[in-house]
Parts: structure tokens; sequence; C-alpha cells
């Protein structure tokens, strides 16, 4: 009798645990598939782009704060260091490389959200980034790469950016307003969509956003990679040309020099 009740009671231990498992599986499967939408999912960088805006639509749970990131590709950076020889001249004392660091990286945030306590953001980033060569003070080069790429308008963090709609059930939409800067270049950046609860993501998301160069700047792309003898000699038609011009309008009435 024992052993009947012992086996019967492994059996429910196992289907409850089973049960259990089947529901954690599909809860999280839920919560990984947020709707994210880009619009538009292309950006044109033409002769008068200054700077380009996307707007960024999904849903998230409604117990998390919806993190919006753009980031681009990672490739290692080269900056000179400077110091004082012998204590009188700067001079360059050496070469720092930044390496895996993004080319482009933007935070957008409703005001609500903590970005300190985020697990994205520059903290979690400087912890992705090495620097090299070894032993320096990476607190400190890490803090002078945020001012420069900030100052470029390439790294940002916006608070206020992320507004919410009424939510039904266990989700709520979220619309966001993406600011590209007039310094991005042509190619491929990842759009990422965090929902985040107590520190931690709950579920993500990301599509691609292309930039793509049209116009003139893509012809002269074009000539200067792909045509490099045409494009001198163009240059240099140009030059001569606009130095005629040049003279004729400063001419005046003072004769040639």
């Amino acid at each position: 009798m024992n052993c009947v009740l012992r086996s019967l009671g492994q059996s429910l231990f196992v289907v409850c645990i089973s049960v259990m498992s089947l529901v954690a599986v599909n809860g999280t499967a839920r919560a990984e598939k947020l709707r994210v939408k880009l619009e538009p999912n292309v950006v044109i960088i033409g002769a008068t782009y200054n700077g380009a805006t996307v707007k960024v639509t999904g849903e998230v749970p409604v117990n998390s704060e919806a993190v919006v990131y753009v980031t681009g590709h990672r490739k290692d950076t080269e900056f000179k260091k400077k110091g004082k020889a012998l204590g009188l001249l700067w001079m360059n004392m050496g070469t720092v490389v930044f390496h895996n660091a993004p080319s482009l990286y933007l935070i957008f945030t409703s005001l609500n959200a903590d970005v300190q306590s985020l697990p994205v953001g520059f903290e979690a980033l400087k912890n992705e980034i090495s620097i090299s060569p070894a032993g320096e003070d990476k607190d400190f080069l890490f803090r002078e790469f945020l001012k420069l790429k900030t100052k470029e308008g390439l790294y940002s963090i916006t608070k206020g950016a992320v507004k919410y709609g009424k939510g039904t059930g266990q989700i709520k939409p979220f619309t966001c307003t993406v600011t590209l800067p007039s310094k991005l270049v042509p190619g491929n950046y990842e759009v990422h969509i965090a929902a985040i609860n107590s520190r931690k993501i709950l579920a993500s998301a990301q599509e691609v956003l292309k930039a793509e160069e049209k116009g003139l700047p893509n012809l002269v792309a074009t000539l200067a990679f792909r045509h490099s003898t045409t494009y001198g000699i163009l240059a240099t038609v140009i030059a001569i040309i606009a130095g005629l011009i040049m003279g004729i309008i400063f001419k005046g009435g003072k004769g040639g020099h």
C-alpha cells in the first residue's frame, strides 16, 4: 500500500513539475515576443541631411518600463594620449585603443525611468568595452571617451522620449521618438527595445534600421572610392573653374596680380 501511494505521489509530483515548466516556458515565450515597429525603417542621407527622427512603437508588459536604444557597428577606436613631456610641452604620449566600442549609442526612456539603475546604458557599456594598453585608468579614459562622443552627438541619453498608451490586460503600448544625429553615416543600425523591471530585462526585441546615402553625397563617395581617377580629374577641373570665377569676381578695377 505504501509503495502504491509513494508511486502515485511521485507521478503527481512529476506531472505538477511538467505543468509548471510548460507554463513558465509559455509565459517566457509570450514575454519575449514584443511587438516593435519602425517608421520609417530606412533613413536617407542626402545633401541636405541634418538629422532625422524615427517613430518606434510597440508593446511591453504593464509591470515594466520600456527602454529603446540604438547601437551602431562595433569597432576598435584609437585615440592619441596627450601629456606634458618633462612637464613643459604637450605632446603625444602614446595611443589608447577602445575595443568593441559601438559607433552609435543612443538611449531613450520615459520620464519615470531611473537611468543610473538601468541594466543598459553607459555603465553597462563600460563593462563591454576594453581599453589597451593594460594598466590605464579605465574610469577616467571612459569618461573622456563619453565626453567626446556626447559632444559629437553619437552617444546620448534622452528622458521623456517614451510615451505610454492605455494598457489592456497584461500589456501596454508605447511610442518613442528616436532622434538621429547629423553625423550619422550609412550602414545598418540595431534598434533595441527592452522591458525592464527591478533592474532586470523581462523581455527584449530588436529591429534593423538602415541608413542609405542618396543623391550628391552618394555620387561623390562612389567616384572617390570606385573611380578615383575620374574623381581626381573632376576635382581638379572644378578647382580651376572656381579659381577663375573668384578671380573675376574679386578682380574689380585693381587689375591682376
